[in-house]
This record gives C-alpha cells, structure tokens and sequence, in this order.
C-alpha cells in the first residue's frame, strides 16, 4: 500500500510541467523528416508531425521507427528528470506527465501544431504505471480488430481505458505504479492525458466522419 494519506486531488509542479514542455516539444518527426527527405511534414500527408505520418511521408520504415523511439523516450525522459531532480512526489510526476505530452501535441516551435501525443504519454506511463498502456493496448486492440482503421483504434482506446482504468483494483495499481501516487491520482492523471491526446484526435475523427457520410 501506498506510503501516504489518501488524497484524490492533484497538485502539478508548474516548474517541471514547464521544463517536461520543452523536452516534449522537441519535434522529432519535423526533425527526421526535414533532415532524411527535406520534406516538411507538416505539409505533406496527414500533415501530423508524428510516427505514422513520417512513415508514410518517407516510405522508409526506420525512419517512422526512429520517430516513434525518440518520441516514447521524450515521455521517460521527463518522468526520469522530474525524478531526479524533484524526487518522487505526485506534483512532479504529475507536472512531467502532463507537460511532456502538451509539449509534443503543442510544440512552440512549430506554431503549436505537433503530433498526437500517444509515443510520449506511452513513455511517461511505462515509467509510471505500466499496467496503463497495457490497457491502453488492449482497448486499441479491440477497436483496430473491428475497424480495420488505426486512427479508429486510437480513439476508441482513449476514450474507453480511462473508464477501465478506474475500475482496476487498487492493490493492482498499487504494484504497478510509482509509490507517488494513490490509485485516483493515477486515473485522474492517466485520464487528463487522454483528454489532451482525444482534441489532437478531433481532426482524423472529424475525417472519418465526412468519410462515412460521404459513402452513405
């Protein structure tokens, strides 16, 4: 069990959500793309500065594996810092979590149009609470099976897994998440994340939609 007294509420630690911005906006599909094919990504294809869309741009699949391991280690990568520097705390693991996926999704440098956050929320979340992107995983799963469509897959894991997630067992979350956080912590921050990943999904949902009108 958790070493502390219950507490639902999240406090952020502005100073690290801040600093896990900058890692998180570091746009590293602009940045392969830019320097691999002298393309700019967000003019070509979906436009989406991320994994799929560097891919497809480039054709080249290291290059989209490239993309999606820089991106996956910006989210450990914040969490680690926060860690190091501000010790174990819900506030900071909180300001990291959160700062390095707005970053990625709302990057300064790119007029704040970034990717769609999942490469880093899944890197925050593997070094935070596995058991999460396990979920996560299971409910794309389930939602690519029966589509056949990836973007599908993603909006139905992330506007269904924060609801599964509360419903997980405390003792589970308790062995599987950092000792900073108590099991509503967790869930609030894993679902505020998703809320931030589901308005970068607005736009390819807004696309299917026309697509399905458009074939009725």
């Amino acid at each position: 069990m958790k070493n502390q007294p219950h507490c639902d509420r999240i406090v952020v630690n502005s100073e690290v959500f801040l600093i896990s911005y900058f890692i998180g906006s570091l746009p590293t599909a602009y940045i392969v793309v830019k320097r691999k094919a002298h393309i700019d990504i967000r003019s070509a294809g979906s436009g989406n500065v991320g994994t799929l869309n560097a891919y497809e741009v480039t054709g080249a699949r290291a290059v989209g594996l490239l993309v999606l391991c820089v991106d996956v280690m910006k989210g450990s990568a914040a969490v680690f810092f926060a860690f190091y520097f501000f010790g174990i705390t819900s506030a900071a693991l909180s300001g990291a979590m959160l700062g390095v996926v707005v970053g990625h999704c709302f990057p300064v440098w790119l007029k704040f149009r970034g990717g769609r956050g999942l490469a880093p929320a899944a890197g925050a979340m593997l070094a935070v609470a596995w058991i999460f992107v396990a979920l996560w995983l299971a409910c794309w799963s389930v939602g690519y099976l029966f589509s056949k469509n990836i973007h599908v897959g993603n909006l139905v894991a992330i506007i269904i897994s924060p609801f599964l997630g509360a419903m997980i067992p405390e003792d589970v979350i308790s062995k599987t998440t950092w000792s900073a956080f108590t099991s509503p912590q967790i869930v609030l921050v894993y679902s505020l994340m998703s809320i931030v990943l589901l308005i970068r999904h607005i736009e390819p949902l807004r696309t299917l939609l026309s697509s399905r009108k458009g074939g009725t």
